[in-house]
């Protein structure tokens, strides 16, 4: 056993996201300039998607934090709107939107309940939220989808899949044989599922310091940035 260092540890289990956005911290005496997946702007593969012809007619983020990617896809064109738990996200991502002059819709939400969006989604696209929720909350997460979805809408998600070390970024990772057994027939065609990598951000020197004490083993892009092992999901609701 090694000595205490004095490094603090994290326990992505027990992140408080709305006390996260309003202290930017989630580990215990460490301020954070940006949140880990605060990177700025959508997710390389969320970009890709929509480069394809992937994302079409009215769209929801669902977990949209300070939305980057409702902010991106309004950008483009899209009806989106954005929608997160925490109400310190929602405020921020008002504001990033009104500064940057797009129009779109936010508000506060239960990703578990969507009440009063029953059949308004075209696409849905879910970055780093699933793994937020515990097994009971995603059931109820993937059957206000499916209620909030129109028939032959898609879902993109990207979730943390299960690895050597998940449990030290992931709340809760997430293993193949469960989003195959979730969506599936009847209410579900799982078009396309596959590993994959989340972009995060460029760790400062502390940030890093408490992932290697986890014994993270970590990947970074050319620019320093923290890749994390997920699945891509494509699903098409029935």
């Amino acid at each position: 056993m090694t000595d205490y260092d004095g490094t603090p540890e994290i326990d992505p289990s027990s992140i408080d996201f709305e006390e996260a956005y309003r202290s930017r911290t989630i580990v215990e005496g460490l301020t954070m300039d940006r949140l880990p997946w605060e990177i700025g702007r959508p997710q390389p593969l969320l970009v890709e998607f929509e480069q394809a012809g992937r994302i079409t007619g009215d769209v929801l983020d669902i977990g949209c934090g300070p939305g980057d990617t409702t902010i991106y896809l309004a950008g483009l064109g899209y009806q989106v709107t954005g929608l997160d738990f925490a109400p310190t996200a929602i405020e921020k991502a008002r504001a990033k939107a009104a500064e940057g002059g797009i129009t779109a819709s936010f508000a506060v939400a239960d990703a578990t309940v969507l009440s009063g969006y029953d059949g308004r989604f075209d696409t849905v696209v879910s970055s780093a939220l699933a793994h937020c929720l515990d097994p009971e909350q995603r059931k109820a997460h993937v059957a206000a989808l499916h209620r909030v979805m129109r028939p032959g809408a898609r879902l993109i998600q990207f979730c943390f899949s299960q690895a050597d070390y998940s449990d030290t970024y992931a709340p809760y990772s997430i293993g193949e044989e469960e989003l195959r057994a979730t969506f599936r027939a009847p209410d579900w065609d799982l078009t396309e599922l596959r590993p994959g990598r989340l972009t995060a951000i460029k760790p400062s020197p502390e940030f890093k310091a408490v992932m290697d004490r986890s014994g993270a083993q970590l990947e970074f892009d050319a620019e320093g940035s923290m890749l994390l092992p997920i699945w891509v999901v494509e699903a098409e609701r029935v």
